[in-house]
């Protein structure tokens, strides 16, 4: 009687692991798409302009480099470089950036607390 049973047992696996098959994966390497972009933005009266140089890839957060430069006279007036989500003229001689803010961790009577929208806190860089 155990025999049987051994038998049927073997059997049954047999049956069971000759007939799982697994699909076959293609051996294609996963490509990380970065494109290189420059911008050229001018501030409201036109009198310079912003030159931004950024890789544009899926990460939110962007090393840009700029350039400010004044257009009449084709001097460059300032230069660095930024990490964060975005860089924009606030107005004629003052640029914006806005720092790239994550989630935030908080303890659970905080989130419930101050379920309030939080003011992103921007940065500001003086030209003249």
């Amino acid at each position: 009687m155990d025999s049987k049973i051994l038998i049927f047992f073997i059997a049954c696996m047999t049956i069971l692991f000759s007939s799982c098959k697994s699909k076959k994966v293609d051996n294609n390497e996963i490509i990380n798409s970065t494109q290189k972009i420059t911008d050229k933005i001018y501030n409201p009266n036109k009198s310079m302009v912003l030159i931004l140089n950024y890789s544009k890839t899926k990460n939110p957060i962007i090393t840009y480099n700029y350039k400010v430069i004044d257009v009449e006279a084709k001097q460059e007036l300032k230069k660095g470089f930024f990490t964060g989500k975005k860089i924009e003229w606030l107005n004629n001689d003052t640029i914006k950036c806005t720092p790239y803010v994550g989630m935030i961790k908080k303890e659970r009577d905080q989130v419930l607390e101050k379920n309030q929208d939080q003011k992103i806190k921007y940065i500001t860089i003086k030209i003249n």
